[in-house]
């Protein structure tokens, strides 16, 4: 079977539970489901961890993380600029009017893929646009960006190069206070733009 339909079908089993959550609660939906399958296909709704922490530092202001988790969890750690927009309480007023924000790119995460998603798609289906959903949600961040694994020597320059960014994001991120794997022999730690990519860049 096709891996694009299970995970489609997936998601689609997930958000049908998700809803459970909302009885009672007024919310219109208006994006007709053939559509909404055919944009769920279309996978362009991911930004990865990497993308993410370029943004984050260059000071791209038109980024919005929306935290989905519980608010306890965002209280443990939330990711830097994000806003804790509960799954169960989403469409509730205080927290759906932050979809409403002009020039704003919003990020759906939680600790992986499948909160997120649900909530991508409830927005979706209600015509909120500029939608997105971080790949590998929490659980990403920390191995890539915060932990990032040393690259092997037979691995190619582009594989450094990405090491290399990870290694300055992970400055930027924690002030150099975690431990990480330094395997392969890299020379320095050089902060480097990467350019930019509308494609999830590995990782998780």
């Amino acid at each position: 079977m096709n891996k694009t339909y299970v995970v489609l079908a997936l998601v689609l089993v997930l958000l049908g539970a998700g809803l459970f959550y909302f009885q009672g609660k007024p919310y219109v939906m208006e994006l007709q489901p053939k559509a909404l399958l055919n944009d769920i296909n279309e996978n362009t709704r991911y930004v990865s961890v990497d993308e993410l922490a370029e943004r984050i530092i260059n000071g791209d202001p038109s980024v919005q993380l929306i935290d989905v988790r519980d608010p306890y969890d965002f209280m443990d750690f939330a990711l830097p600029g994000a806003e804790n927009m509960p799954l169960p309480d989403m469409l509730l007023e205080e927290y759906i009017q932050m979809l409403d924000a002009y020039g704003k790119d919003f990020i759906f995460y939680s600790n992986g893929d499948i909160q997120a998603n649900q909530a991508w798609v409830i927005a979706h289906r209600m015509e909120y646009k500029n939608l997105y959903v971080l790949k590998g949600g929490v659980n990403c961040w920390f191995e890539t960006i915060i932990q990032p694994k040393a690259p092997v020597e037979s691995e190619p320059q582009e594989a450094i190069d990405l090491y290399q960014f990870r290694l300055g994001a992970r400055q930027y991120f924690t002030g150099g206070g975690a431990d990480i794997e330094t395997a392969a022999p890299v020379e320095g730690i050089e902060f480097t733009r990467k350019k930019k990519s509308s494609a999830v860049e590995g990782g998780c």
